[in-house]
């Protein structure tokens, strides 16, 4: 599956290379190299009985006489003849992995040796010259040829080794791929690529930020890494660069949440003169353009946030299958499609209850309505997950997509530490719906705002959020200061720049680590990207982050305090 995906791109990756014209004979994958072959290019049958040269590395050996060289394209057998004494020494102490260099005459196999499993099975290479390029080590840390095999975190501290399996290779030639896909429907519809700082400053009423020591003014002075690229992006706005788009590295400290990295990737895009709706429109035909499969739903469903809520109990649901929570008058219930006999493993909240007379859960509401849905919610994906798993009842295909629109999100939510005060939901660049405007001039009303916010689901999972920003300074400034008790000198920059006749602008940024994790249908975000940390915000291969020198927080005029922060 994961090949015939990957070759859909390939094309796309083709088309962007150059071609030389000296070199005629050679296919475009060997361009700019002194490789003359790719394994893949030898399903050309004008090769047959022709001499081809290959660089891989040694994949198999037996008998020392067999080997079966692999580069990113395929797997081809190649025999070292009885005469090669010298060489068949050399490729007897040849251990697997070794980088290594075959030249010689390409043979169709006879048809009882013909190796069905390998898509050149029917071709073999009898050699004439034979080198070993650079020997590996004879012991490997993880098996290349098993992936499943091997520990993750094995595979993250030799990740170099862990690229070699076809899975890997194909994951992330996949990834260039999609990126090719995105930037390529973007540049046709005039959208401009502008790189934009990682180098910051703090941003208040956002997620927590690395911040980055300097030297100047004789310390003290602390750059903050971008959680992303926000403000930038409207300021172009402010500019003239009325459409915007980047392929953005994004920066929080989330040390500890599941399946999250401290750096991660966005499509990121701002546009002015913009709705809802135009936004809408150039994403479903973004992904309508660049998604593998076929995309069945177009314009994707709608939900607003308080539907969401009160059908799923989740602001991110899987709308592949029912159970949607039903309303009585003092309770909630999820009525299950088939009588269970073992509910233990689905009910961890014992104010549920299972009827099962009636096949349902039952919860009695109070007065936190929120509270209760969301204890519906998890027990639905629970109850979803025994039904496939232990009853095998299919609720969730493979390769379907249902995507889906949330709007209509609170403006604000009150804080989880402090409930009479508020926070932004989405954040504080978000613009109220024009019918709630006049709202903000009550502080009793402030809850009841609507914000301009949307995010897109998939299967699930929260793929992309924006929405339409604040281009009025005065409202941005009431916003920041007065409902939020946000510190404004931290962002005088841009609320002055919005001073400068600001136009009417809007965004969306989509998560691509987690886009292409669920189209490859991986386990972790982890998979899809190239060099990731853990979990818990590690690199096993670099042991980082790791200490510095003491001349170096000398430098940066810092000491470490030992005392655990709490």
């Amino acid at each position: 599956m994961f090949s015939n995906i990957v070759k859909r791109f390939l094309p796309t990756i083709r088309h962007c290379r150059f071609v030389s014209s000296s070199s005629s004979s050679s296919s475009f994958s060997t361009n700019f190299s002194y490789r003359q072959y790719l394994v893949s290019d030898l399903s050309n049958i004008n090769l047959i009985d022709r001499s081809v040269s290959l660089h891989g590395w040694l994949q198999y050996r037996r008998m020392n006489s067999f080997g079966v060289l692999r580069d990113h394209s395929g797997l081809i057998q190649f025999i070292l003849p009885s005469s090669m004494k010298e060489e068949r020494q050399i490729f007897k102490q040849t251990p697997v992995e070794s980088c290594i260099y075959i030249n010689g005459i390409l043979k169709k196999r006879p048809e009882k040796d013909i190796n069905t499993n390998m898509l050149l099975g029917h071709l073999e290479i009898h050699v004439t010259d034979f080198k070993v390029i650079n020997a590996c080590l004879p012991v490997l840390p993880l098996d290349v040829s098993k992936y499943h095999e091997s520990d993750e975190s094995t595979r993250l501290m030799y990740r170099y080794l862990d690229f070699r399996r076809d899975i890997m290779q194909e994951r992330i030639r996949f990834r260039s791929a999609f990126i090719a896909k995105v930037r390529e429907f973007l540049l046709k519809h005039s959208f401009i690529d502008i790189e934009t700082p990682s180098l910051f400053r703090r941003t208040p009423g956002g997620a927590r930020e690395f911040i980055v020591p300097t030297h100047l003014q004789n310390g003290g002075l602390f750059y903050a890494l971008t959680q992303s690229p926000q403000q930038f992006k409207q300021l172009l706005m402010i500019g003239g660069f009325d459409r915007y788009f980047q392929i953005a590295k994004c920066f929080r400290d989330e040390t500890g949440r599941p399946d999250r990295q401290p750096e991660f990737t966005q499509i990121d895009l701002e546009l002015s003169f913009v709705s809802r709706e135009n936004i809408f429109s150039l994403i479903e035909q973004l992904l309508v353009a660049c998604w593998p499969d076929k995309i069945e739903k177009i314009p994707f469903p709608r939900l607003t946030f308080a539907e969401c809520m009160s059908r799923y109990g989740t602001d991110k649901p899987d709308t592949r299958f029912d159970l949607e929570i039903e309303h009585n008058l003092e309770q909630l219930s999820i009525t299950s499609p088939i009588s269970l006999n073992d509910i233990k493993c689905i009910i961890d909240d014992n104010d549920i209850q299972y009827d099962n007379n009636n096949r349902k859960f039952l919860l009695n509401k109070t007065d936190n309505e929120e509270e209760c849905l969301i204890k519906m919610g998890r027990l639905r994906l629970k109850l979803a997950d025994i039904l496939e798993k232990q009853y095998k009842i299919e609720l969730r295909k493979r390769r379907q997509w249902n995507f889906l629109w949330i709007t209509d999100f609170p403006l604000f939510t009150p804080m989880t530490d402090d409930r009479t005060k508020l926070e932004s939901t989405h954040h504080p660049f978000t613009a109220p719906i024009d019918q709630h405007l006049s709202l903000l001039s009550s502080k009793k009303d402030w809850s009841r705002i609507i914000g301009q916010h949307y995010d897109l689901v998939l299967n699930g999972f929260e793929v992309a959020g924006g929405s339409i920003r604040i281009y009025d300074s005065f409202i941005q400034r009431f916003i920041l200061h007065d409902i939020l008790n946000l510190p404004i000198e931290h962002l005088e920059h841009l609320l002055k720049a919005l001073e400068y006749g600001a136009p009417p602008h809007g965004g969306i940024a989509l998560g691509l680590d987690r886009l292409l994790a669920l189209v490859l249908e991986t386990e972790h975000i982890r998979d899809v990207i190239a060099f990731p940390k853990t979990s818990n915000g590690k690199d096993l291969m670099a042991q980082a982050p790791s200490q510095v020198e003491q001349s170096e927080l000398d430098y940066y005029f810092l000491q470490i305090n030992k005392k655990k922060y709490h």
